[in-house]
């Protein structure tokens, strides 16, 4: 099956500068990332380095490595190079789709709970039509109501595994399909707001209160919120383009399911190894079973809420994060019970998969050809 075109695959609008701001070039470290499984043996606070360098430029990353119930973070460069702020483990980050997988473990979990069917219309948990809103960065919705037929087909189990039909993006335009709902995969953050609709009104409460309660809270993720907290603004990192760009990156007020988690890498690794260590039947197992073949070619699948690659020593749950200045990504593989993860503050950090895999997930990785993770 096709995949969709690779540039800006899964990743959230653009968000320009207001007028009257200013870019800041910034002089960017070049982080020298290892390509060696010897790197497994990186102590906690240590940057990979040595066998096989290739240097980045990526002014931070912090990276998580997994090995059972054992877990390391290394924090490697500058949160903001301006002010000199080093990385740490409890930089605040933004998630980007990162977001993606913890909505999904929401709706798994009302799903054993009986109060969602992942195979019933999304539309009947509704109590009215769906409402798109053409812009969510702003600070009030702009409602348009979709009148396709198709939208009543849609199921919980179809956004999950992305073939929902709906696109990834509508900002300022009506919602439109793309594919008719289950036919074909398509990766769609729109598919996560529909979701979204229906698991609040499932709950009777918006998304902040529901994920509080359902993940945050029985993990312990205490500095995870779908919403900026003012809280955060002495741990932020600062977001860099390419270029080395300074990026300014607007707030989330309002939760956006598919993209506006903010989160650091201690707390998000509580997320990942809870997926690595679930047992089978959980909430957690089920967002890890594969639902569809996306690309045979990178032994690329989906499951309920992540991608999966298929290894000879069993299948890897992982997921990617792109939000403007932000990349992440996590893989997780309950076969050799090894999982890492890593969040810049850049929009290369999915350059460094290669290196970091190798490193810390070793094996053969045909998912490094999938075009989403070559930008």
């Amino acid at each position: 099956m096709a995949l969709f075109p690779a540039r800006g695959a899964g990743q959230f609008p653009r968000i320009r500068r207001q007028p009257g701001q200013t870019a800041m070039r910034i002089p960017l470290l070049g982080l020298l990332l290892a390509a060696s499984a010897a790197c497994n043996a990186a102590r906690a606070g240590e940057c990979p380095s040595q066998a096989g360098l290739r240097s980045h430029g990526v002014p931070g990353a912090v990276i998580v490595s997994l090995a059972g119930q054992r877990t390391a973070v290394s924090a490697c460069g500058l949160a903001d190079t301006a002010r000199r702020r080093p990385m740490s483990g409890r930089t605040v980050f933004q998630a980007a789709s990162l977001s993606k997988p913890v909505v999904s473990l929401i709706a798994l979990k009302l799903a054993g709970q009986k109060r969602l069917d992942l195979d019933k219309p999304l539309a009947g948990y509704l109590h009215g039509p769906y409402r798109h809103d053409r812009r969510p960065l702003g600070d009030s919705p702009q409602w348009d109501s979709d009148a396709d037929p198709r939208l009543a087909k849609v199921t919980a189990r179809m956004v999950l595994s992305h073939r929902s039909g709906l696109p990834n993006w509508a900002f300022g335009e009506p919602l439109r399909f793309v594919a008719d709902p289950g036919t074909r995969w398509n990766y769609s953050g729109e598919g996560f707001a529909y979701l979204a609709a229906a698991l609040e009104a499932i709950a009777g409460q918006p998304l902040q209160p529901l994920a509080d309660a359902q993940v945050f809270r029985p993990l312990g993720m205490r500095d995870s919120s779908f919403v900026w907290r003012d809280a955060y603004a002495g741990r932020v990192a600062t977001g860099y383009d390419k270029r080395g760009h300074a990026i300014d990156t607007a707030r989330f007020r309002r939760p956006i399911a598919a993209a506006s988690l903010y989160t650091t890498p201690a707390d998000y690794a509580k997320f990942v190894r809870a997926l690595l260590l679930a047992a089978p039947g959980t909430a957690l197992a089920l967002e890890r079973q594969r639902q569809t073949v996306v690309d045979a070619k990178y032994a690329l699948g989906w499951g309920l809420g992540v991608g999966i690659e298929t290894r000879p020593d069993g299948d890897c749950a992982f997921h990617h994060g792109i939000n403007e200045g932000f990349q992440s990504f996590f893989m997780a593989c309950p076969g050799s019970g090894r999982g890492v993860l890593w969040f810049t503050n850049s929009d290369r950090g999915l350059e460094l998969a290669p290196a970091m895999l190798e490193a810390y997930v070793p094996g053969k990785h045909p998912l490094l050809g999938w075009p989403v993770l070559r930008p």
